[in-house]
This record gives structure tokens, sequence and C-alpha cells, in this order.
């Protein structure tokens, strides 16, 4: 290996090393049994672009459509995990959204606390990031966008 190539190869790890840690954008379900995330798809942030006429990005993956996919394993047998039996609605979840401005938002319901907040922000690479939770009504145990 020639010192050019070793050298490129470096580079190539380092920048690896360096965006490990970029935050996150993305969606994830609360377990207060396990005290856990589960669920959880990200995507990082640099790599979601805003809509034109958006205040905001995130991922596109939607909480229904991915419960709908582990219910199906579930009632397959290829899922073991009897929660998604559920309604998805009355599980703790949330999405993790980017402002313009680079302020991340995790929007929930009001059953978050400081521990889950900081499972999440752990989760999503968030601890260098300015956050802030956002109290929202779809994201209430219950309720959904048909709900």
């Amino acid at each position: 290996m020639s010192e050019e190539e070793r050298q490129e190869m470096m580079q190539i790890m380092q920048d690896n090393f360096d965006f490990q840690d970029e935050p996150k954008l993305g969606i994830f379900w609360y377990n207060k049994y396990d005290d856990e995330l589960f669920g959880v798809v990200k995507s990082d942030a640099r790599d979601v672009a805003f809509a034109r006429s958006m205040p905001r990005k995130t991922i596109s993956s939607l909480h229904k459509s991915w419960w709908k996919k582990q219910e199906m394993r579930y009632l397959a047998g290829r899922e073991k995990n009897s929660i998604f039996r559920q309604d998805y609605t009355q599980i703790p979840r949330g999405r993790l959204f980017q402002r313009r401005d680079g302020t991340f938002e995790i929007m929930c319901g009001s059953w978050i606390n400081e521990h889950i907040k900081e499972l999440i922000i752990e989760e999503f690479d968030l601890q260098k990031a300015k956050v802030e939770i956002v109290i929202d009504e779809h994201w209430e145990l219950g309720h959904g966008w048909n709900e």
C-alpha cells in the first residue's frame, strides 16, 4: 500500500469516526415494563432534506405502518413479542423532528419524563444538540391520525 493510499484510508476512517455520533431523526416507542425504547427507525439528520414549505424535517416512516408490519410478523409466528397484538396508539411513542434553526424536537405525549427524554437523547445521538420536548395530542395514548 502506498503512502497516498494509506493516508486516504486513514482519512476515510477518521471521517467515519467523526460522523458516527451524528444526530438522528426518526420514530420510537417506549416500553415501560422493560424501561427501554423499541421499534426505533432512524436516519442521520444530515441525510434528510427539508421539504420546501415545511418548517421541520423528519423521516418518512410512519408508526402505524411499522406497527402493522410487526403485527403481521407476530400473526405469522415470526415475531414472538405479544405487544404487537395491542393497538399501537396505546403504547407510548414519539417522533424526532429538526427545525430549520437546527433545534431538535421530541414530539410525544404527556407521558414523557426526564428519564425517557435521556433515553431518547442517547438513542438519537442528541447529546450535543439543542433539544425541546413538544407535547402533542397526536402522540397521547389512544390517539393517532384517525383516532
